[in-house]
């Protein structure tokens, strides 16, 4: 089974997509194509079996996985990782991908890696206490641009919440302050339905900081194209759809909850206490979206920042350097000390 190799047809030089024309260049010699152009101009058209992902489009990847943590991250053709994304150990190995794979969806990079670039040093300026060297040129160059792999749920949500609500009121009688609390019994009830709920499908991409780029707009989406990935990584789902499917259940029954909160009567305060949800006609379809990543390592401890490769929503952690804040602390209290000194003089001299 071959490989699909992007070729320019003016010169058959590599092709690559660029963001911001949202086409295929060739840096040799700048042409330009749109997808169909380069439809004609495969290495081989030879096709394998896929799960979930439309028939027009087959390509085989190659597989490298880590030696240090065990990630498996897939790109096209021969290109060689210099460092894992995750865990920055260098000794990446390459191996043919295995299996059948294959996604449904793909949402293009929108965000270049020049914005990316910039987007992390305003992001990390504001993290006074973060280490200096989080700031340094070699820190920004290791940001990589991956397709990061993503399960799309459609369902039925059916479900209730009960509770307790609050409405207080005070007036003053005599010398004292009198505070009155009606409590109310809540029950709301709903139902509602759910397109495209996205869930991570990778065991070493956390959920809060994934969750924490969303949303993507998907009025972007697209068919799954190889073409798309033509100068980028992607990582291949090592959580199926079924294990997905627990990361499914509270999501869809806090966006559920939260509706029914907001509706009917409102009260000062509110306790609920039970939340029963269920979900049916569930169905779901594999998608890769673009997001940017960046693992910085502060005393044996990874530290992951990512920037959705869509929005530019940035969302990461920032390590606390004990010596930067003792710095800063010092720099207070001695700039502090010179104002109430230069204070104090001035009002000696008057």
């Amino acid at each position: 089974m071959a490989v699909e190799n992007y070729k320019c047809k003016t010169c058959s030089a590599p092709a690559t997509f660029d963001i911001k024309l949202q086409k295929w260049r060739c840096d040799y010699c700048e042409s330009t194509f749109e997808k169909e152009d380069l439809e004609s101009s495969l290495a081989s058209d030879e096709t394998i079996e896929t799960e979930e992902g439309p028939d027009n489009d087959s390509a085989q990847l190659n597989e490298y996985r880590c030696t240090a943590c065990g990630a498996e991250i897939l790109t096209e053709g021969n290109t060689a990782a210099t460092f894992c994304i995750y865990c920055q150990n260098p000794s990446v190995i390459k191996s043919r991908f295995e299996g059948k794979f294959k996604p449904r969806y793909l949402i293009p990079f929108k965000i270049t890696m020049a914005d990316a670039k910039k987007m992390y040093l305003q992001w990390i300026k504001k993290r006074i206490f973060a280490p200096s060297e989080f700031r340094i040129k070699g820190k920004v160059e290791k940001i990589r641009g991956l397709y990061a792999p993503y399960w799309l749920f459609n369902c039925h949500a059916a479900g209730y919440i009960e509770g307790e609500g609050r409405n207080s009121s005070s007036h003053t009688s005599g010398n004292y302050r009198i505070t009155e609390t009606k409590h109310y019994y809540i029950k709301r009830s709903g139902v509602s339905d759910y397109d495209k709920v996205p869930v991570d499908g990778s065991e070493n991409l956390p959920d809060e900081i994934m969750q924490g780029i969303e949303p993507f707009n998907y009025n972007e989406i697209r068919d799954f194209s190889m073409q798309y990935m033509s100068g980028y990584l992607a990582e291949k789902y090592d959580v199926d759809s079924e294990k997905a499917k627990g990361a499914l259940y509270p999501r869809v029954q806090g966006f559920l909850r939260k509706t029914l909160e907001g509706s009917g009567a409102r009260y000062g305060s509110t306790t609920i206490s039970t939340t029963n949800v269920n979900l049916s006609d569930i169905k779901v379809a594999y998608a890769m979206f673009p997001i940017y990543i960046l693992t910085n390592i502060y005393k044996g401890k990874k530290h992951r920042l990512m920037i959705n490769g869509q929005t530019g929503k940035i969302y990461g952690e920032a390590p606390f350097s004990v010596m930067r804040c003792l710095v800063f602390t010092v720099v207070m209290f001695v700039s502090l000390g010179l104002i109430i000194a230069a204070g104090a003089t001035v009002l000696h001299v008057i």
